[in-house]
C-alpha cells in the first residue's frame, strides 16, 4: 500500500487538497467519520454534506476554486472546511512545485517514527504475543518462533551487505559499519537454539515462506535504495531497540511469562535478550538518526518511497507475526527441514 508524505512538512503552499491515502473514511447516520493513523475526525451536519460532495475531487489535481465553482459553493466556505481538516491530520495541500521541495532527514526522521509508530500498532497487537503470555501456545508454536527469529536474523548478511554496496558516500560508513556489526548477530540465536537441538539440525532448518518474504523484501530494497531500506530496516529495529521505558517494560515481561510458562526456553531467552543488549550496546538504535543527519534533503519523491518501503515492511511484518502463529500451530513439527531421498 502506498502512503503520501506531509506536504505541509515540506513547506508547499496550499494549492490543491489531497486526503491522505491512509485515512478511511466512513458514513453513517448523517456522520461522516476519518480515520487517520491513531486519529478519528467526525463530522456533522453541514460540514458532513460539504465533505461529501467535495471527497470525490480530494486526490491533489483539483484548485479549491475550480471546486468551488463545480459545486457552487463559496470558496471561502469550502477552503475553510478544508484547513479544518488539514490542521486535523487528515488531509494535506499539493502544489505545482511539490517535486521541487526537499525535506532535511532530520524532519524526516521525526515523520518516519510518527508513521511508524502507528504502523506497528497491529503487529504488537498481534494474537501471538497473547497466546504466549497466556501458556496457550503449543510447544511447536515457541519453538518455531525461536526459529524464525533465527533466520530473519542470520539473513543479515544477504541485505545488509548489498545495502553497503549501493550506498551513497553519506550512507556508506553507517551501513558498513551496521553490517560488520550485525554480520555474526545469528551465532547469539544458535546459541540459544543449540540448548535444544544439534547445531546440524538448526544449520540444516528452513525458514518458513513468510520469514523468506521478509527477507527477500530486505533484499530488493536494498539493491535498489539504500536510505529506503534502512527506512525499512528502521522500523524493524524498532521493535528490538526501543528507548521507550514502558515498551522496554512490556518486552521484559513477555519474557517473563514464557520462562513462566516454557521453562525449556530459558538459554533461548538469554539468547533473544544477548542480542537485545549486544544491538544496545552498539547504539543500533541511534543508527538510523545518525543516518538522517548525514544525507543530503530529499526531494518529495525520495521522501515517498522511504514511507512506502516502512509501510510494506509492517505488513511484512505482520505476515511473518501469521506465518508463525497459524503453520506451527497446525504443523507441530520443528524445526523444518529439507526433503532429500532419506527423509523420504
Amino acid at each position: 500500500m502506498s502512503t503520501e508524505a506531509l506536504p505541509g512538512a515540506l513547506g508547499t503552499s496550499k494549492d490543491l487538497p489531497l486526503l491522505r491515502r491512509t485515512a478511511t473514511v466512513a458514513g453513517n447516520d448523517g456522520q461522516i467519520v476519518i480515520r487517520h493513523m491513531r486519529d478519528e475526525i467526525r463530522l456533522e451536519g453541514t460540514a458532513a454534506h460539504l465533505f461529501k460532495k467535495l471527497s470525490p475531487d480530494l486526490e491533489g489535481a483539483t484548485a479549491i476554486e475550480t471546486m468551488a465553482t463545480k459545486l457552487s459553493e463559496r470558496p471561502e466556505r469550502v477552503r475553510a472546511l478544508l484547513e479544518q481538516l488539514e490542521k486535523a491530520g487528515v488531509l494535506a495541500f499539493r502544489s505545482v512545485t511539490d517535486d521541487r521541495v526537499l525535506m532535511s532527514g532530520m524532519d524526516f526522521y521525526q515523520l518516519h517514527h510518527q508513521y511508524c509508530d502507528a504502523w506497528l500498532e497491529d503487529v504488537y497487537r498481534h494474537p501471538f504475543w497473547e497466546k504466549v503470555v497466556t501458556g496457550r501456545a503449543t510447544r511447536a508454536q515457541v519453538i518455531g518462533f525461536a526459529f524464525e527469529k533465527y533466520h530473519y536474523i542470520e539473513a543479515a548478511f544477504e541485505h545488509m551487505g548489498t545495502a553497503a554496496a549501493n550506498a551513497t558516500p553519506e550512507m556508506m560508513p553507517h551501513l558498513a559499519r551496521h553490517f560488520i556489526e550485525e554480520y555474526t548477530h545469528g551465532d547469539i540465536y544458535r546459541k540459544g537454539l543449540r540448548s535444544l537441538f544439534p547445531d546440524d539440525v538448526i544449520l540444516k532448518s528452513q525458514p518458513l515462506p513468510s520469514t523468506r518474504a521478509l527477507v527477500n523484501y530486505l533484499n530488493e530494497t536494498a539493491q535498489r535504495n539504500s536510505f529506503a531500506y534502512y527506512s525499512g530496516n528502521e522500523l524493524l529495529q524498532m521493535t528490538e531497540n526501543t528507548g521507550d521505558e514502558k515498551a522496554g517494560g512490556a518486552v521484559n515481561e513477555f519474557y517473563e511469562a514464557m520462562r513462566k510458562h516454557y521453562p525449556y526456553t530459558d538459554r533461548l531467552i538469554d539468547s533473544f535478550v544477548a542480542h537485545t543488549r549486544a544491538d544496545q550496546a552498539l547504539e543500533h538504535e541511534n543508527a538510523f538518526l545518525l543516518m538522517c543527519k548525514s544525507v543530503p534533503p530529499l526531494t518529495r519523491g525520495e521522501v515517498n518511497d522511504a514511507l512506502n518501503v516502512a509501510k510494506n515492511m509492517a505488513e511484512h511484518l505482520m505476515l511473518f507475526m501469521d506465518g508463525i502463529d497459524t503453520f506451527y500451530e497446525k504443523f507441530p513439527t520443528v524445526p523444518r527441514l529439507p526433503c532429500d531421498l532419506l527423509s523420504e
